[in-house]
């Protein structure tokens, strides 16, 4: 399970500090498909996510109506955590 806070929510944007964020920037050989988080299924009532790898944080905006944030950040977040290239760069 990847830590995450919520910073601030307003329905249709969230922003949250990720930690992992931060260590995925400072590890060695990063791929461009993790540093822009590109393998991530995004459904679509998600409209942008931003991320900010020096704060270690993700700004995310969607249509409250057509999507449950707190629903896809848990989805995402489980999807880097069983990420095994993730995973073999946060060991090295």
């Amino acid at each position: 399970m990847i830590a995450y806070d919520v910073v601030h929510h307003i329905a249709g944007r969230i922003r949250l500090r990720v930690p992992l964020i931060k260590r995925l920037v400072m590890a060695r050989n990063v791929p461009d498909h993790i540093k822009n988080l590109s393998f991530i299924s995004i459904p679509s009532g998600i409209k942008d996510i931003r991320a900010n790898p020096f704060a270690g944080s993700l700004v995310i905006t969607y249509e409250p109506k057509e999507v449950d944030v707190m629903e896809f950040i848990q989805s995402a977040l489980d999807s880097l955590s069983s990420n095994a290239e993730i995973q073999k760069l946060l060991r090295n």
